[in-house]
């Protein structure tokens, strides 16, 4: 989830990946009857197309369930799809039992369920296989105004994706589409995260340095911030002890730099790359397979996304 400067709750459930035929998977798509605007039907197109529209400082994704309409934010470290009471509601979904977690900075979570909660992104049919009910603006800001919820990577779990942020597009590739995708692209070592007992699904990046991988979580979630955890601050130039925003400059892989505004909290992750530097990359997941390209993103983000926010004066 998104840090802002006093380090509230981050939102990060995280983080399994159901097996490929699960309740989650995305539905089989019949190319003969999907609306082409959405759905590829030459052998290199992608199966489905998402739009992605600024949301604050990253992006969000309309959606609909039943009568129910709205916008989602799309959050790559959410682990599962999170949706408000109302929108359960328009789906059809009584809420039940409880789902817990941490979020990253330790704060217990819980919320009722909905099972099998069927729903469409930007016209796509989508299944999150057990989503949370809550309404989750007040993980995004203390200002944000209601959400219909939380689009987490569980929804996509055995597929591959590419996520262009600052062109305002996801990608559900096929296989011809991401042999293209990836061609010519940088492939780095990730590892996906897997809790809430299987439940949910996320991404992180094994960063070297000299003591061994430091990993940090992909979070579209995180509009301005990047976070290092106290333990492994020195690794990176940064003051543990500091309690305020510094600068962070964290070389992810040779050539590929992650720099700006972040924090060192107490965390129970190793670090955090959020959209200062998701913003500038054309990311592909394989989420069947654990694995992950990077290509520099030559589309300018639109205005805000990406910026870290205003630092208070002392």
């Amino acid at each position: 989830m998104r840090p802002v400067l006093a380090l509230p709750l981050f939102a990060v459930l995280a983080l399994a990946l159901p097996s490929a035929g699960a309740i989650g998977a995305l539905p089989a798509i019949n190319a003969a009857t999907a609306p082409p605007a959405v759905i590829g039907v030459q052998e290199d197109a992608p199966f489905a197309v998402l739009r992605l529209e600024p949301y604050r400082r990253s992006v969000g994704v309309r959606v609909a369930a039943g009568d129910g309409t709205g916008l989602m934010a799309f959050d790559t470290a959410a682990g599962h799809t999170v949706v408000s009471p109302e929108f359960a509601a328009a789906g059809g979904c009584t809420p039940w039992g409880n789902l817990g977690g941490f979020t990253m900075t330790g704060t217990r979570l819980d919320m009722p369920r909905c099972d099998g909660f069927r729903f469409e992104a930007d016209g796509l049919p989508l299944v999150a296989p057990v989503a949370g009910v809550m309404q989750a603006a007040s993980l995004v800001a203390k200002d944000a105004a209601p959400i219909e919820g939380l689009l987490a990577l569980d929804v996509f779990a055995g597929r591959t994706i590419t996520l262009d942020f600052a062109g305002g597009h996801l990608y559900v590739e096929s296989p011809g589409s991401a042999a293209r995708r990836i061609a010519g692209a940088r492939e780095l070592p990730v590892r996906l995260s897997r809790e809430v007992q299987g439940l949910a699904l996320a991404v992180n990046v094994e960063v070297p340095t000299a003591q061994g991988a430091v990993r940090f979580e992909l979070d579209s979630g995180n509009g301005g911030t990047l976070l290092v955890s106290k333990p492994y601050a020195a690794l990176f130039g940064l003051d543990p002890a500091a309690e305020g925003p510094q600068s962070i400059r964290i070389p992810v892989a040779d050539g590929i730099v992650a720099e700006g505004l972040g924090f060192t909290p107490a965390m129970n992750i190793d670090g955090n790359l959020g959209m200062p530097f998701l913003k500038d990359w054309i990311v592909t997941l394989d989420l069947a397979a654990g694995r992950m390209w990077l290509r520099r993103n030559d589309v300018a983000p639109p205005p805000g996304m990406g910026v870290p926010p205003a630092v208070p004066k002392s």
